[in-house]
């Protein structure tokens, strides 16, 4: 039986999904997070780690005959996506035009709409506006990653919660983190004092800052109000996202897609709210990995 492999390369995991020729998933896995920014030496050795435990893991099942792969921060039909495509066949021992390699975006737009049909906004680690047009040409924007914006990401919602409980102890020191944010964010950073916070900020990866959102919904359910400041604002940053687009694609249903996208209501509320047109706003996600995997069942 002729197996598609399916992969979903986000910022905080890299999903995988087996999928025989009828669509049914029948295997599936994550491993640790995989990015496109193949840009030293030292990323692509830990591309290729990553790829061969994954392939390691999934010869435990049976070998697939085509691979799709979506990957964050990769753009197509450039050197990275060259490589990232030669690490695959290798790992896989598939010829390489049986392996399609696409940015993530790519593969969650066609998870939600055909070519042209509309416009997704994702927001998970980090966020981005897209739009895939009939010819295959991409409108991206944002998605330049949290050292220039992210603006609404995950990573964004997490930073301007800590920014916030930093500055009010600065201004008057225990106020910040007796805040029922402050006591979220202490739980989940193992203490307050600021080597225990500079350590896990910036003793790991943007997807380990990223999960720290989490914390500031379930400050936000329990009715903080920086908090809740913090995800409307996220919800209008990615308003703006899709609001670019439209302004250069017209309307067109847009999905608000990601984990982001879901840590309060209060983020879609105003998500929706700043949107310049009236437009059908889709807020189910679907599973990109089972999408991709789909797709490589199909190759032949």
């Amino acid at each position: 039986m002729a197996l598609g492999l399916g992969i979903d390369a986000g910022g905080t995991a890299t999903r995988w999904r087996l999928v025989d020729a009828g669509g049914e998933c029948v295997a599936q896995g994550s491993v640790e997070p995989l990015t496109g920014h193949l840009f030293s030496a030292a990323a692509e050795e830990r591309a290729r780690r990553i790829i061969t435990e994954m392939a390691e893991a999934i010869a435990t099942k049976e070998k697939p005959a085509g691979i799709v792969a979506g990957i964050t921060g990769l753009t197509r039909d450039t050197p990275a996506e060259a490589t990232m495509r030669n690490i695959l066949s290798e790992a896989f021992a598939l010829p390489e035009e049986r392996v399609f390699v696409a940015e993530d975006m790519w593969i969650a737009y066609l998870s939600h709409f055909a070519l042209g049909e509309g416009i997704l906004v994702y927001s998970g680690t980090g966020s981005i506006g897209y739009y895939l047009s009939d010819a295959k040409e991409v409108l991206r924007v944002g998605g330049r990653g949290n050292l220039i914006d992210d603006g609404g990401s995950g990573f964004w919602v997490a930073r301007e919660a800590l920014k916030a409980i930093l500055r009010a102890e600065e201004d008057n020191p225990g106020s910040g983190w007796a805040t029922v944010l402050g006591s979220c964010f202490a739980d989940a950073l193992g203490g307050t004092d600021w080597n225990t916070v500079r350590t896990f900020v910036y003793g790991g990866d943007r997807g380990k800052v990223g999960v720290l959102a989490r914390f500031v919904g379930e400050a936000a359910v329990k009715g903080d109000k920086t908090a809740l400041r913090i995800l409307r604002e996220a919800g209008e940053e990615l308003a703006r996202l899709a609001n670019s687009l439209i302004k250069r694609v017209g309307p067109r249903p847009v999905a608000l897609m990601g984990g982001g996208s879901r840590l309060h209501p209060v983020i879609a509320e105003a998500f929706k709210r700043d949107l310049v047109a009236p437009v059908e706003v889709i807020t189910a996600d679907v599973d990109a990995a089972m999408t991709a995997g789909r797709l490589a069942a199909m190759v032949r």
